[in-house]
């Protein structure tokens, strides 16, 4: 039996790709200059756009659900290998600095339990010790899958 991926999956798909760790700091930015108002409308737009970003992923493996390698197969087959390509590449580029981004915020929230007036360690984030940090945590991770 073929296991297929439905609405919920591709959701969840496309949903942990776009939301890099920055999206879970920009709130307290943006409640400084904008409405609660400001701010749902924000939210919503960016809702209906990862669902129509899931619908248009299902659509695809339905009506070509011979194609297997995701992104880069759909846009090579519609568009050709430079497309397909460059589809690729974005999107481990896309992979790549969210990771990053995760550990800017992972040792910004560190900074709230070690750094003193005197001693700052690891800042917002970009200090020489929470890039060395976060480039360990990088190649450790990069070792083990």
């Amino acid at each position: 039996m073929e296991k297929k991926l439905g609405l919920s999956a591709l959701t969840a798909l496309v949903l942990s790709s776009m939301l890099g760790a920055g999206v879970f700091s920009l709130p307290q930015n943006m409640a400084a200059v904008a409405s609660p108002a400001a701010l749902l409308i924000g939210w919503a737009i960016t809702g209906v756009g990862i669902l129509l970003l899931a619908f248009a992923m299902l659509i695809l493996t339905r009506i070509r659900s011979e194609l297997d390698g995701g992104i880069f197969t759909y846009a090579r087959e519609g568009f050709g290998e430079l497309i397909g390509f460059c589809s690729a590449w974005g999107y481990w580029l896309c992979a790549v600095i969210a990771n990053v981004s995760y550990l800017v915020i992972v040792f910004s929230a560190l900074s709230f339990f070690t750094d003193t007036p005197a001693l700052r360690l690891f800042g917002v984030g970009h200090t020489w010790r929470a890039i060395v940090g976060a480039s360990d945590m990088l190649w450790k991770v990069k070792i083990v899958l």
